[in-house]
């Protein structure tokens, strides 16, 4: 679905590259008037229909681990593949968010490139080597469900994960979407494949779920960095931008990123180190998460676009995106929670019997999911206007409370407990991103996520449009038969 329409007050007059790279003068100054605001739409709309591809692809894989693995072997397969997205969070230090931020004002790509690169050596040998000898530790507590082996196979792949995120903020901050978008879909297909053959044909087990992993991990590197080179090429930018801003950058970001990750991710440590079977209740509840994540595809393709849009733009130009994006973030995420509750119940029953525990936690995290989406598009313009530090104590305060009320209600409730703490963490969090994005840009915090008819109005025009558009191409349409 085009999203030109959810802006309707503007006139695209500069088309993209035939590549969908900016060029240096639009990365320079992506907002010179309202009227960019169509490429932003249309940029986030292609972002979504990307997301989308990837998640009927990425749903299929889940499926079929789900349905051959069982709740233990997801379980173990979920605790084994999250370790590289902690380490990221916990040891990146807030540096792909500069990455992300200076590409997004026009840096030159000989500055973000070496950088880059320093980054991934230096990261890589410390997240690498600590961990190593850490694992023990990690093992006996918040990682019990997963085989010790692959933890440790798992871990070698940290290096070409991080060298994949950091080309991946470049290629968004430099508006190269349509490329990595279809390098997602490339891979998403392979990974698929993967799992048919190594979990589904050959029964390997979780050691060939993980074994697909890697090769998909490796596989993302090698092919980003192909486009980043290209990218060089074609858009080298301008000034350079200095390692040392980019490390400043980074480190106001991180204690927000470290935050915002382990209030995401804490109640699934969590659940290792206190219940008694933990690979059944980690698979049962990583089936919740993962329907509840599926709200999340709206919110993600629009802040990918938004923070280096609004990095590149002027205060006062980011101020008209940021309450008409919020408030249409709200709707439309609160429209795909209330699909999605039959949609889950029939797919379980169905589909997946073994996880019908897992519905009661998805319903408790449910609402949770939607107060996440309008913290990570609202946040992405805090951060895009260069004060990633401004939500960092207020993050900090949110991870402790999430920690404690996890420490509390797992053992009482289990993983609805998880569901009940992530609920008002993620609530919690929402709120205080609202507050800052208000005084920040001197609107009226509840105009930032309260939809209104303008907002209605704008997404069934956007969908009556689309329909009858499908409908004038289908086969045998009056339309079609003039042609």
């Amino acid at each position: 679905m085009s999203m030109d329409g959810l802006f309707p007050e503007t006139i695209d007059e500069t088309p993209d590259q035939p590549d969908g790279v900016a060029t240096t003068e639009e990365v320079a100054a992506p907002i010179r008037k309202p009227a960019a605001t169509g490429i932003f739409a249309r940029r986030v709309a292609g972002v979504l229909a990307t997301r989308v591809t990837l998640f009927v692809m990425a749903f299929l894989t889940s499926i079929l681990l789900s349905r051959i693995l069982g709740p233990d072997g997801k379980g173990a397969y979920v605790a084994v593949v999250t370790l590289p997205g902690m380490l990221a969070a916990v040891g990146m230090f807030g540096l792909p968010g500069a990455v992300n931020y200076f590409a997004g004002r026009g840096a030159s790509m000989q500055s973000l490139t070496r950088a880059v690169c320093i980054f991934t050596a230096i990261l890589s040998i410390l997240i690498v080597t600590v961990v190593w000898f850490s694992l023990p530790l990690l093992e006996s507590s918040i990682l019990r469900a997963a085989p010790d082996n692959l933890l440790r196979v798992i871990l070698l792949t940290v290096p070409v994960g991080i060298l994949a995120t950091f080309w991946g903020t470049i290629l968004y901050g430099r508006h190269a979407v349509k490329v990595y978008n279809l390098i997602q879909i490339w891979l998403a297909a392979i990974s698929l494949a993967l799992v048919v053959i190594l979990v589904g044909l050959l029964r390997f087990g979780v050691n060939g779920a993980v074994a697909g992993s890697v090769v998909v991990s490796v596989l993302t590197a090698v092919a980003v960095t192909v486009a980043v080179r290209r990218l060089g090429r074609t858009s080298p930018g301008g000034a350079p931008a200095s390692m040392r801003e980019m490390v400043s950058y980074g480190g106001r970001m991180a204690p927000s990123t470290f935050s915002s990750y382990f209030n995401y991710r804490a109640d699934t440590y969590i659940i290792q180190a206190l219940m008694l079977k933990p690979k059944y209740a980690l698979g049962q509840y990583s089936m919740a998460v993962t329907m509840d994540e599926l709200i999340f595809y709206i919110p993600e393709s629009i802040v990918t676009i938004f923070l280096p849009r609004v990095a590149g733009s002027t205060p006062e130009q980011a101020n008209l995106l940021v309450g008409r994006v919020g408030r249409l973030t709200s709707l439309i995420t609160i429209a795909m929670a209330l699909c999605l509750i039959p949609v889950a119940f029939v797919g379980i029953h169905v589909v997946l019997p073994r996880y019908v525990d897992c519905l009661p936690a998805f319903l408790v995290l449910l609402p949770g999911a939607v107060s996440m989406s309008i913290s990570k598009v609202l946040g992405g313009y805090v951060a895009g206007r260069g004060r990633p530090g401004l939500l960092a104590g207020g993050m900090i305060a949110v991870l402790a409370l999430n920690v404690g009320l996890n420490l509390v209600f797992i053992p009482m409730y289990g993983i609805v407990g998880a569901s009940l703490s992530s609920l008002v963490s993620y609530t919690v969090q929402a709120g205080i991103v609202v507050y800052f994005t208000s005084r920040l840009s001197g609107q009226r915090a509840f105009s930032l996520f309260v939809p209104g008819p303008g907002e209605v109005h704008l997404v069934v025009e956007t969908v009556r449009r689309f329909v009858g558009h499908a409908l004038a191409r289908s086969p045998g349409s009056a339309t079609q038969g003039r042609r």
